[in-house]
């Protein structure tokens, strides 16, 4: 069994595999934070089995499709994926058990939402809430990009990025009280043509072997080493969408719509027990910092500019 620690802001990870896959993609996820050799407060645990293990005989009590299948026993969870495996989350002493087939290790981005939702539950117990957004800074303050797949939200990431902005996270930064957003780690994960917008990082659309319908992943400090930043209070939200026109624009929105449009990439209805505190802590998030609509025109390299203005408009 391979294992590590991590550190992650407040708290120590330890992350175990059985399987090479796996494990190469605990370290791929994690490379951007300092190993410990601590006492854990979390611990994830993947074991390869040859069949998916039966869920429980009784109907879930949540469900994602048949995706994924919540059963939930006061501080007991199971979330059974019928295609890749399963988790066995003990709450009160912040382990998670996973049985869990090869194929998860060899699909794309299935390892790190098996992370992400090994750890959630237990980071929700300490205050720390995951929102399904890709988060940037710049001079101190960051902006969440909150939207669903093709929104353009890893493509205006990587525009950020590509004019120095740094990373708090590609898909999944913790949301904190008073509004302030902390570095979940992972990879960086795009189409070729999204790449292919920057001479920086043309090169990687242009690897042998790409079909073009398959995203690329490297991690972002491959690129640039010193992108990371731990924490940052937020200055704007953004909800990108996509739009055939001449030049990018913001719309302002109330912060009930903006606390509205956040709660699908936000809550997991199953934890009934952490929704109160969630709801706290996005109208925490709501009321620091303004949010727009980024209509976004194909213009990708001027959208820092765009963003950033929205930036100077909370400070006036």
């Amino acid at each position: 069994m391979n294992g590590s620690r991590w550190q992650f802001h407040d708290l120590i990870i330890e992350g175990k595999a059985d399987d090479a896959n796996l494990w190469q993609g605990w370290l791929n996820s994690f490379s951007s934070l300092a190993q410990s050799t601590a006492v854990p407060h979390l611990t994830v645990t993947f074991q390869t089995v040859a069949t998916v293990p039966a869920p429980p005989n009784r109907s879930p009590d949540f469900q994602q499709g048949d995706l994924l299948h919540y059963f939930v026993d006061g501080d007991q969870v199971i979330a059974h994926f019928p295609r890749y495996g399963q988790l066995q989350l003990d709450l009160v002493n912040g382990r998670t058990e996973g049985r869990i087939v090869p194929a998860a290790g060899q699909t794309y981005a299935i390892l790190e939402d098996l992370i992400a939702i090994s750890l959630s539950p237990h980071l929700r117990r300490r205050h720390k809430f995951l929102l399904h957004a890709f988060a940037a800074a710049h001079e101190g303050g960051a902006v969440l990009l909150v939207g669903g797949i093709g929104a353009g939200k890893t493509t205006t990431g990587l525009s950020l990025l590509n004019a120095g902005w740094q990373l708090l996270s590609n898909d999944s930064p913790v949301v904190v009280a008073n509004g302030r957003i902390q570095q979940y780690p992972g990879v960086l994960a795009a189409y070729p043509e999204s790449f292919a917008h920057f001479p920086q990082l043309k090169q990687l659309a242009e690897e042998p072997g790409g079909d073009g319908r398959t995203k690329i992943s490297v991690t972002a400090e491959s690129i640039w080493p010193d992108v990371w930043l731990s924490e940052a209070p937020v200055r704007a939200i953004c909800f990108p969408q996509i739009e055939e026109r001449t030049a990018h624009a913001l719309t302002p929105l109330a912060k009930p719509v903006a606390l509205a449009r956040l709660l699908p990439h936000a809550v997991e209805q199953w934890d009934k027990a952490m929704i109160p505190l969630h709801l706290q802590t996005l109208r925490q998030l709501v009321e620091s910092a303004p949010a727009y609509i980024l209509h976004l025109s194909p213009d990708v390299l001027s959208i820092p500019q765009t963003i950033a203005q929205a930036f100077e408009d909370t400070q006036q």
